[in-house]
């Protein structure tokens, strides 16, 4: 090793490294606790060595030395025991190691010169106390200032050294072997000293790299709350999140608290997703994600509830005028072309509003009552916004009653059955029977299907009115004629019920129906709702030969891909575009298209609604021959099998 690293090694172990912050703030922490000891441990060795040596040394030495010495020791104890020192700033943390460093030093060398000039007087005892407080009181020092090693080496070469060179230069046998024994310890002691030190900045180390993990831990941790309250897709809040803010708002509302909630569904979603595909759904929802955040602004929570649906809590909109006229932004603003990556659609939304506190006071009913207006906007205004209202709540407990009066109601014997014929107008044949269904409730009276059957869906109780429904139809069918078909309706949720579909397969070979002659009809949202689990479904009940008719067909989101890929047997065209036949011609137009595409696919196209001749004269005209309506015969009990010829002349 050359003269110059030799050099620079010294000195580093007497420099103060900067480089670790921590460490230097660990050392002044541990220093201000131990320096005071320091302090009085040399404040009780001096005077216990000046009392032995009182009559015998100069009393300059025993005395008025002492006195100065334990006042430099009582004044910087009790300074540094008062001492606030100022761990998080890191200037004054390397100041104080410095004057540490200095003060070692000095000190050092103030007790060592005077126990040396003491040492001259006396008999050996003394002379050994000497020596004895020399070597007992460094130690002492050296374990206060072990955790700052410059001032540690500092008093072990200033002391040892002095002490070492003092005796090991003597004439006196033992001491030069005290000496050289002291010499051997000085090595230990500087090794101690240094190991000491690695391991306290090891444990530093450790503890920052602790810390540094549980601020890891604790930022993850946020990160994932944050996350587990963001849509992932769009980057909104989620329904966790919307519900959490719901109720915090309800919460913490005050007499005079006014705000509202609003929930947004985006009418034409599902054909995008099934006919475009998913990555085409997504970039749809993430859009209009952005069209509603451009318009409601940042401060407003707005989260996807899930779907296509989106949830917006207004705690700076109450008045009923201001939510319409904000209602018909957020609709004029998704019912405007998406452009996607590939290709250009176009969908609309429905929008629901409840107001705080005038129509619920806690954050389920809130949510409730906007759901329901979004419903009542979807069924009866599709494309614009509902604010819910006193005739609102009506409803509800009108479904609720129905709710319950379902619950209690003996279905099987208070559901019964009508049929209405459809007519072949080439043959005047009846050629097969659509099943109504009819509920006379001991509670409520005479309840029309289109008001029982969505609070049936959406409770859950549909599937056991169709099974109830089903049984008796098959049992009717058992005295008509073999050549008579019928049609049944079946709900969105029972197209995807894979169970419910093999029980109708069963009861139809139960009872000895051949499967040709029934016709389940299902409309366009018995497959938006699960296109894959409908098709499988429909698929299962046309394998095991029954038929399969799509009822309401162009009233909805209907498309191409859906009358090929479900294969369906039976077209039925909604009534909404038979009634304006007669004086419409555009009307004409769209009905002879989709009989003429009935008849290139080799399926049945029924009309139905027809309740006019002029209606049945323009759609014979069209082409049209399979009709239904209560021009020819209303819904009956009794099934009406005579053709048209016999009722002419009836």
């Amino acid at each position: 090793m050359t003269v110059g690293k030799f050099g620079q090694r010294v000195a580093d172990i007497f420099k103060i490294h900067t480089e670790k912050p921590e460490l230097i703030r660990a050392q002044v922490k541990a220093l201000s606790r131990q320096i005071p000891v320091l302090y009085m441990l040399l404040l009780a060795n001096a005077v216990a060595l000046a009392y032995t040596h009182y009559g015998v040394a100069p009393d300059w030495l025993t005395i008025y030395a002492v006195l100065v010495l334990a006042t430099v020791c009582i004044v910087r104890a009790i300074a540094w025991s008062r001492a606030t020192v100022d761990i998080d700033d890191f200037e004054a943390c390397v100041g104080h190691l410095r004057r540490i460093r200095i003060l070692a030093v000095t000190v050092a060398v103030l007790f060592t010169a005077w126990a040396i000039t003491m040492f001259d007087y006396g008999d050996a005892y003394q002379q050994g106390h000497v020596a004895y407080f020399i070597s007992i009181t460094v130690v002492g020092c050296i374990f206060c200032l072990v955790n700052f090693p410059p001032a540690a080496m500092l008093v072990v070469v200033i002391v040892l050294g002095t002490f070492v060179l003092f005796f090991g230069f003597s004439a006196n046998e033992v001491y030069v072997a005290i000496a050289v024994n002291m010499a051997l310890v000085s090595v230990m002691i500087i090794q101690i000293i240094r190991s000491f030190y690695a391991n306290f900045a090891g444990l530093i180390d450790s503890q920052l790299d602790l810390e540094e993990q549980h601020k890891t831990t604790i930022e993850l941790s946020r990160q994932n709350e944050a996350l587990a309250l963001i849509d992932p897709l769009t980057g909104l809040s989620n329904r966790r999140a919307f519900f959490a803010f719901l109720e915090d708002t309800v919460s913490k509302s005050v007499p005079g608290t006014q705000f509202a909630v609003a929930m947004i569904d985006l009418d034409g979603f599902k054909p995008v997703n099934d006919v475009h595909g998913h990555p085409a759904g997504d970039e749809l929802l993430v859009l209009a994600g952005e069209r509603l955040r451009r318009i409601l602004g940042p401060e407003t929570l707005l989260a996807r509830l899930g779907g296509d649906e989106f949830g917006v809590v207004l705690t700076e909109h109450s008045d009923a005028i201001e939510l319409i006229d904000l209602g018909q932004s957020l609709c004029a603003a998704l019912n405007r072309p998406f452009a996607l990556s590939s290709i250009s659609v176009q969908v609309s939304a429905s929008l629901g509003f409840a107001t705080f506190p005038n129509v619920a006071r806690s954050s389920n009913g809130l949510f409730e009552r906007a759901d329901f207006a979004l419903y009542h906007a979807k069924k009866n205004c599709p494309g614009e916004p509902v604010l819910f209202a006193a005739h609102h709540e009506t409803l509800i407990r009108h479904d609720s009653q129905i709710e319950q009066a379902l619950r209690k109601a003996d279905l099987s014997s208070e559901l019964t059955l009508f049929y209405q014929p459809v007519y072949d107008l080439g043959s005047g044949e009846v050629v097969s029977m659509e099943a109504l269904a009819r509920w006379d409730s001991v509670l409520m009276g005479r309840v029309s299907p289109g008001t029982f059957f969505p609070v049936a869906e959406k409770t859950g109780q549909v599937n056991f009115l169709t099974r109830v429904l089903f049984e008796k139809l098959l049992v009717d069918m058992a005295d008509w004629p073999v050549s008579v078909a019928v049609s049944f309706n079946l709900s969105a949720r029972d197209i995807i019920l894979s169970d419910t579909v093999e029980w109708l397969i069963d009861q139809i070979k139960l009872h000895g129906i051949d499967p040709s002659r029934v016709t389940f009809e299902v409309t366009e949202t018995a497959f938006l709702r699960d296109f894959a689990a409908a098709r499988t479904s429909m698929r299962y009940l046309r394998t095991h030969g029954a038929r399969i008719a799509l009822d309401d067909f162009g009233i909805g989101y209907s498309s191409l891909r859906y009358v090929h890929e479900l294969e369906f047997d039976v077209l039925k065209v909604d009534r909404s575009f038979v009634k304006p036949l007669p004086g419409n011609e555009r009307s004409q137009r769209i009905v002879k298209t989709v009989i003429d595409m009935c008849a290139n696919l080799g399926i049945d196209c029924i009309l139905e609604g027809i309740e006019t001749d002029q209606q049945r004269d323009v759609i014979i005209g069209l082409g049209g021959q399979l009709m239904q309506g209560y021009f020819f015969a209303r819904p009956d009990r009794e099934p009406q099998l005579a053709p048209l010829s016999d009722m002419l002349k009836s």
